[in-house]
């Protein structure tokens, strides 16, 4: 391998980091996620009779541009089409007004809508979405009573049993169920068009539904105000709830439900919120920005690049971060009374909703602080957050939504439990091991890596939850079972690169479809990306592997001149076939880390 393009490449990564260093000592990134933030902002400026109309030009080109030549949309390049994304733009096109139906592209659109079964074969949320706006009846969705507000937390079925983002969407949402809220303006489009006209709702549904709502007034009105209080407490100095953006919309219509104005201070608050998580460079609403995250990452990345920690770039990034540490009590707090706040969330305005993978991160770029108190506070967050099985959540210990998990609700088995995961177990492991100095007979590794270990896929892969999706997964358990003390001729992870090594491309690169995250099976994509092939190249560097798929994979990363599609494939996870990512930093944060790698490996010799 020529070791002089490596530098090369290197250097260049490390230059292009820098440059997007902010004075605060923050990264910014751009989070691109699916259309529905963009679609949903469209409809609420309308609805709430809001001057904005740079910012709906703004998000109706981008729905536009994104729109395929068949009419519909996709979620990712290889997608054939969904249906829901198309609903989603087509409703929110039109109720824009700058649109009107008889446009040959919306004709098209409204051809892939009605061939897939019209709006009713749309997902879970973005019928909730319809039903807000009067295009759908509540009947039809969900049958959650308020009560169910009501039941403790240490009952087999209750609220919080729920994962911490699937609360954060079904307080608003069980609230417009229940007072059967929808709400239509003179911009509101007629989808009767779209309706499935078979389609016939019986006497004994709406009987049924009127049954499980017949409650007392005292409690129903009790069952309210805890909703309402729960969304109140929770929402952030930006006037968001907890910084995200689809849970933020469905809290606006939920006020509007009880009677909130349209122009009450919680809710224009939320709106400017809203407003300052716009992507400008994509005309994008972004749902949570990732300016933590990126910055964790930049700032680890750039040390292990050969950047001193006392750097000005590095101590400013670490500055930064110290001060977003989270001091408060949140959530997680209920199952873990005794442990003081010491994460740190995804996105600067999150304060009281930290997770795992952030926190991991961020104490890797802060290593040189490992003595502070504040970093301490860190680990022992960290450690306090690992599952009874042995592996690591996101946001909270043992949510298992056991029951709930299997109601027919889209998305239930993969979000309304915060379940362990191999990608975020196998970066734990590695972190606690390598940063923050524990043994390999810790009993929080020795029970990490049996996890890793019993939940090993047949072929040698492990499945990730929060990255596409069994290359992310692979390289987060090889690389923390290595750092647990494993050598590479361990059978786990022998098996795991020899996964990594019969999936490589001609190009030299990894490329795996988001179609392997709906599937549950590896699906590979036509092309490789910069961060797939990252990831593995990393795995077999960690594990000193110095096989020919290593080298290739190396000359894949330092020859820069990526395709676009490459380049813009979302590698990120979020909700199976409904929510994808395209990290904007990650073209040069795992290419930079896995080369940095590389290049100590090859220097050890």
């Amino acid at each position: 391998m020529d070791m002089k393009r490596v530098n090369e490449r290197i250097d260049e990564l490390v230059k292009e980091a820098v440059s997007h260093q902010e004075k605060n000592g923050s990264f910014h990134y751009c989070f691109e996620n699916s259309l529905l933030t963009d679609a949903v902002m469209i409809v609420l400026i309308r609805t709430l009779g809001l001057k904005e109309e740079t910012l709906v030009d703004q998000l109706v080109h981008r729905l536009l541009m994104n729109q395929s030549r068949g009419g519909y949309w996709k979620l990712f390049e290889d997608d054939e089409g969904n249906l829901s994304a198309t609903v989603q733009a087509y409703h929110s096109l039109l109720y824009s007004g700058k649109i009107e139906r008889e446009h040959t592209q919306m004709k098209k659109a409204e051809r892939y809508i009605q061939k897939w079964g019209g709006i009713e074969k749309t997902d879970s949320m973005t019928k909730v979405f319809l039903a807000l706006n009067g295009h759908l009846e509540w009947p039809q969705l969900f049958h959650f009573p308020m009560l169910f507000m009501l039941i403790p937390g240490s009952s087999p079925v209750s609220f919080f049993d729920l994962s911490s983002y699937a609360r954060l969407h079904f307080a608003p949402i069980i609230l417009c169920q229940d007072l059967r809220y929808s709400i239509k303006t003179s911009w509101t489009p007629d989808l009767a068009h779209l309706l499935n006209e078979e389609r016939v709702f019986s006497d004994a549904i709406k009987s049924f539904w009127d049954s499980i709502v017949q409650f007392p007034d005292n409690q129903l009105f009790k069952a309210r105000k805890r909703a309402e209080q729960y969304m109140l407490q929770r929402i952030e100095s930006d006037g968001t709830l907890l910084n995200y953006a689809t849970a933020t919309f469905f809290m606006i219509y939920a006020m509007l439900a009880l009677g909130y104005e349209k122009q009450s201070p919680v809710i224009l608050r939320a709106i400017d919120g809203l407003k300052g998580m716009l992507c400008l460079s994509e005309n994008h609403i972004q749902n949570s920005p990732s300016t933590i995250w990126d910055t964790a990452l930049i700032t680890h990345t750039l040390q292990e690049a050969g950047l001193s920690s006392v750097d000005p770039i590095i101590m400013k990034a670490s500055e930064y971060l110290g001060r977003n540490q989270h001091t408060k009590f949140g959530d997680w707090a209920m199952a873990k009374q005794n442990i003081i706040p010491g994460g740190w969330g995804f996105s600067e305005g999150n304060s009281i909703h930290p997770d795992v993978d952030d926190t991991t991160a961020a104490l890797r770029a802060m290593k040189h602080a490992s003595s502070s108190n504040s970093w301490q506070r860190g680990v022992n967050w960290i450690l306090a957050m690992q599952n009874k099985d042995g592996g690591w959540p996101a946001f909270e210990t043992d949510r298992k939504a056991l029951l709930l998990k299997d109601l027919p609700i889209d998305g239930a088995q993969s979000s309304f439990p915060d379940d362990s995961s191999a990608d975020l177990t196998g970066r734990t492991v590695e972190f606690l091991c390598n940063f923050a100095g524990l043994q390999h007979n810790h009993p929080s590794v020795v029970r990490g890596v049996k996890w890793l270990v019993s939940n090993q896929e047949s072929d040698g892969s492990w499945c990730g939850r929060w990255g596409i999706c069994y290359v992310y997964g692979t390289w987060a358990a090889v690389t923390g079972l290595k750092a647990a003390g494993y050598s590479a001729s361990f059978p786990a992870i022998s098996k795991g690169l020899e996964f990594l090594k019969k999936i490589q491309q001609e190009d030299g690169g990894w490329g795996e479809s988001c179609k392997s995250d709906e599937q549950k099976k590896y699906i590979s994509l036509s092309y490789s990306t910069p961060s797939q092939t990252a990831w593995s190249v990393d795995a077999l560097t960690i594990c000193g592997d110095k096989c020919d798929a290593l080298h290739k994979g190396v000359e894949y990363l330092t020859k820069g001149a990526f395709e676009n599609k490459e380049l813009t494939y979302p590698t990120g996870a979020g909700l199976p076939g409904g929510f994808y990512v395209h990290y904007h930093s990650y073209k040069m944060i795992w290419p930079l880390l896995a080369l940095a790698h590389y290049r100590q490996l090859l220097n050890q010799e």
